[in-house]
């Protein structure tokens, strides 16, 4: 039986933690720390974005800053967490080898979120292990995790729901709508659960640590002995602070691009979200400059930094960016477990497809804004599209037909929808308003029946992010419009706007719409001419 040491840090600051963490897995990878099971704790509270995102995409920093939150970045991926004095965190340090294991997979996430299972069940909390690397409770998550390699080390971490402040949260980060398809639930206060919520009661300190120690003693048959800091760690610990603390850490990630420069495309993976943002120079057809992020995990750590090194100036050829990435996976430099080359692209070959919009003279600010689903713009427009579907969110609030499908174009001051509905019935296309989101794949699949060659619709970014493989399995050519305003995702009512209870408006893009409706018409007439 190896024994291990047990360190059991106070609660420190988001930069000492982070400074902390790395010291333990560098020092490990280099034979001089020994393996480690460590506790530890926030103070003051703190949100802590992955390695691979950037802090302006996840959190609200005026709110964060106003609260007096700490703002970092961790030395693993996955996503942005928010971690107050009523969390606790575990982590492990030790060699590849104790686990057989060269590369992280979800056997080996498995195997070490296990003892915290364990744990859980003498604290008469039923859990399980969730793929890839959740632990669950009914459903609902209760310890996150997530890990980073060095060498022939590693380091996996997670936290320990034991009180939980959603509000807080959720004015904290910024949630990433792309977050909640898999459980197809709308909701954060849906999907996570803490220790008081499960036991009635919030357990002490101490017996939460003495369950998790018996946890890992248990499952990896190690003796764990409470241990401090050597003089070695201590020294690299208090020198990397500073770093730590300095904005060149925190904002790593800081794409830097102008808007009339950029497109961005997200896609929600089972193993995580990924999001591409390439900055473009169209006229020598060069990619500038690119930014992947998400909260997926990659090892190495640094690896996806490398990658995009190698795609900074390439052409704009679909091809040749699909053999660099490709290489990338084939021949072993990134791995991210559960994420293969074919979902890792599709945000790339969406923003390919949005660049090439802009040979309409779309200005590519506009052509970000714009979606597609089975098939590229060219081949969308030249169909012909007949039908123009209007989201019910963009009426006046005051409207008796807000939640019906007609609308009377009446002019009402602030509502976008009426000059929308005429924009439409001007070119002889069919306008419905979807009420909700049953709705809407009612209106697909009898169009799809009746053989509307294509359709032109209206919804929000996040929107189309979460349903994009729905778009594709409706079979329909379709161009998706982003909308302007405020919509229920920011507000966290997507429940209700599916059902057809969203009580904000938003505002459909007018100036796009019509931009795109005489792309429509330019080619009807080219067709007529031909």
């Amino acid at each position: 039986m190896q024994h291990w040491r047990l360190l059991d840090t106070p609660p420190m600051t988001a930069a000492e933690n982070m400074a902390l963490d790395e010291t333990l897995l560098e020092l490990k990878a280099q034979g001089r720390s020994p393996n480690t099971i460590r506790f530890l704790q926030f103070s003051p509270r703190a949100v802590l974005v992955g390695f691979h995102q950037a802090v302006s995409e996840e959190i609200r920093t005026d709110f964060c800053r106003e609260k007096g939150i700490d703002i970092n970045r961790r030395i693993t991926g996955g996503g942005a967490v928010f971690f107050d004095e009523n969390q606790l965190g575990w982590e492990v340090f030790c060699e590849k080898a104790f686990f057989n294991a060269i590369l992280p997979n979800v056997r080996l996430f498995k195997a070490l979120c296990d003892p915290v299972v364990a744990a859980l069940a003498l604290l008469n909390v039923r859990a399980e292990f969730r793929p890839r690397n959740d632990i669950e409770v009914n459903g609902r998550k209760i310890s996150g995790t997530g890990g980073t390699d060095s060498g022939d080390a590693f380091m996996f971490q997670g936290t320990m729901l034991v009180d939980f402040d959603v509000d807080t949260m959720l004015r904290a980060l910024k949630i990433p709508v792309e977050k909640l398809k898999a459980k197809e639930i709308d909701s954060v206060k849906d999907r996570v659960t803490c220790l008081k919520w499960e036991t009635g009661d919030t357990p002490a300190l101490g017996d939460l640590k003495q369950a998790i120690r018996r946890g890992f003693e248990q499952c990896l048959d190690i003796r764990l002995e409470p241990g401090g800091l050597t003089r070695e760690e201590e020294r690299r610990f208090t020198s990397r602070i500073r770093h730590f603390r300095s904005p060149g850490w925190i904002d790593a990630v800081r794409p830097r691009f102008r808007k009339r420069e950029a497109v961005q495309s997200s896609y929600k993976a089972p193993a995580g979200m990924v999001r591409f943002t390439l900055v473009v120079d169209l006229p020598r057809k060069r990619l500038k400059d690119i930014y992947i992020t998400g909260d997926f995990l990659s090892f190495p750590g640094r690896a996806l930094y490398d990658l995009e090194a190698g795609l900074r100036g390439a052409p704009l050829d679909r091809d040749h960016l699909h053999s660099v990435i490709r290489g990338c996976f084939d021949d072993g430099r990134m791995t991210i477990p559960g994420l293969p080359f074919e979902d890792f692209i599709k945000p790339l070959d969406q923003c390919l497809e949005k660049i090439d919009i802009a040979k309409y003279g779309i200005p590519l600010a506009h052509c970000n804004m714009i979606s597609l689903a089975n098939g590229s713009f060219d081949a969308v427009v030249r169909k012909l599209p007949s039908v123009l579907l209007l989201p019910y969110c963009a009426k006046f609030t005051g409207c008796d037909l807000r939640y019906e499908k007609g609308c009377r174009a009446c002019g009402e001051a602030g509502c976008s929808v009426g000059p929308a509905w005429n924009m439409g019935r001007l070119r002889k296309m069919k306008v419905v308003s979807i009420v909700s989101f049953e709705d809407l794949w009612g209106e697909l699949t009898k169009m799809k029946a009746a053989g509307v060659p294509a359709y032109i619709g209206c919804c929000c970014q996040p929107f189309f992010a979460k349903h994009v493989d729905d778009f594709q399995r409706s079979g329909l050519p379709g161009i998706l419009l982003d909308i302007d305003n405020t919509t229920c995702y920011d507000l966290d009512q997507a429940k209700q706007a599916y059902a057809g209870r969203f009580e904000s408006q938003t505002r459909l893009d007018l100036a796009l719409l019509a931009t795109v409706l005489r792309a429509v018409t330019d080619a009807g007439g080219r067709g007529r001419a031909a």
